[in-house]
């Protein structure tokens, strides 16, 4: 028995010997827990960093989902400027009832249809239609802005734009503001690929830091929303010139856009480009459009020595001419001074060879009656501006992105990323207009499917 009680101690000792040895060891396990990689997430994602996205992330936030916006590289809301200088298309106003400029929602529907060569998608423009009543009062609540003002009621009783000073600056601080003030988090992590589970629903994003660290982010929705590719414009369309064009929207670099085609979403009008003939100066860069209205005694004319007429010309056969022109090769020519501000582009020439020497003409151009004008001569170098793309994803009225004709479950899309509303023009002020419908309807579309 005395035996037994001495080894007690010992037996004792020893059990809590093995006690702390097995905490020991398990202090370096648990840290290789510790940094195993968490899963991390969101609700909703929204990539891109153009107006549309900052719309859809608000409005999905507000429909009580968690929201993640990755800009991608962009300004947050650096296409504002585009947008509100370029007006909004809408009917039934307070303005148009102030003026008695009677414009229905059938008649709106038809000038669209009109204005894109009837291309458009019906179920998309329908659903634009319904959405119309509500557009100038939420998008007055959205930015602090009226629309108050209509400048042609008789040509165009559709078209508002703002009357409050410094506008486009306002609408982008107000819209900031906003996303500063909401449970929106702005990531700076880069998006370079969707990731589908095997039954082909959205899962994750695969993201990468600053540090070129690379991992899966799992979302339930996103949301593209990086805007269209007028940046890019002559690299998806190869027959347009480069040294012809000037690049109106840099930012907008069709990411997205290679994103869906990686993905075989549907893509549709990808052949539609909003082109604006501009003058140019090539010493400063500079660039402002050519008036609505043509000059007397002035005219389009190329290093080829191809001449058009302005006067006797529509918009969409001068900008052919310019398109057609050898790189760096169309100018316009008026035998007036011009009126300022358009001024500062033209050169003035006292006689038409030293003009064409100036600019390596090839061909005396074959002015009609063979007789060419008489001096002076100022010339200033034209080029086009891709301001708005036409084509891109196509999409439900809810902004359900698909392929192959059918919904990619989780994925939708807003703003200039989209396909199928306008046909093969743009309507003034249709800019503004389907931004803001489309980032409404994707955000709270997606935050409904996130909460399913």
């Amino acid at each position: 028995m005395p035996q037994r009680k001495e080894s007690s101690p010992l037996i004792v000792i020893f059990l809590l010997s093995a006690i702390l040895v097995i905490f020991i060891l398990q202090i370096p396990l648990q840290k290789v827990e510790i940094k195993a990689e968490i899963p991390r997430g969101a609700d909703v994602a929204v990539i891109g960093g153009m107006t549309a996205a900052l719309l859809s992330a608000l409005e999905a936030a507000e429909n009580g989902v968690q929201v993640f916006l990755f800009p991608n590289g962009q300004d947050p809301g650096e296409d504002s400027s585009f947008l509100v200088t370029g007006g909004l298309a809408a009917a039934l106003t307070p303005p148009q009832g102030e003026l008695e400029a009677e414009y229905t929602l059938e008649s709106f529907a038809e000038k669209i249809k009109e204005n894109g060569g009837g291309l458009n998608d019906p179920a998309l423009l329908d659903a634009f239609i319904l959405f119309v009543p509500d557009l100038y009062r939420e998008l007055k609540e959205i930015s602090g802005l009226y629309f108050d003002t209509l400048p042609q009621p008789d040509a165009k009783p559709y078209l508002h734009f703002s009357s409050q000073p410094g506008a486009a600056l306002q609408f982008k601080q107000n819209l900031l503001e906003r996303l500063r003030n909401s449970t929106v988090t702005v990531s700076e992590d880069k998006v370079k690929e969707l990731i589908f589970s095997p039954q082909g629903q959205l899962e994750a994003l695969m993201l990468e830091s600053a540090g070129g660290e690379t991992y899966r982010f799992y979302i339930q929705a996103a949301i593209l929303a990086d805007g269209g590719y007028s940046g890019v414009a002559h690299y998806r369309h190869k027959y347009l010139p480069a040294g012809n064009l000037v690049n109106l929207r840099p930012a907008q670099k069709g990411e997205g856009l290679q994103l869906a085609e990686a993905l075989g979403l549907d893509l549709v009008q990808m052949g539609f480009l909003n082109a604006q003939l501009l003058f140019y100066a090539p010493l400063e860069s500079s660039y402002l459009p050519l008036p609505a209205e043509p000059w007397d005694n002035a005219s389009f004319i190329n290093t080829a020595g191809q001449f058009l007429p302005w006067e006797k010309s529509s918009y969409r056969e001068a900008v052919a001419f310019v398109f057609n022109s050898p790189p760096g090769g169309p100018f316009m020519m008026a035998l007036e001074e011009p009126p300022a501000p358009f001024d500062r582009f033209f050169r003035r020439f006292d006689d038409l060879e030293g003009l064409m020497q100036a600019y390596s003409f090839t061909s005396t151009p074959a002015f009609p009656g063979f007789r060419p004008p008489a001096p002076d001569y100022y010339v200033s170098p034209l080029r086009i501006g891709i301001d708005y793309t036409l084509g891109g994803i196509a999409v439900t009225p809810r902004a359900e992105v698909k392929k192959e004709g059918n919904i990619v479950p989780g994925l939708y899309a807003a703003g200039e990323i989209v396909g199928g509303l306008h046909g093969e023009a743009l309507l003034p002020g249709m800019a503004l207009s389907e931004t803001f419908f489309l980032a409404e309807t994707a955000g709270e579309a997606a935050a409904e499917y996130a909460r399913r």
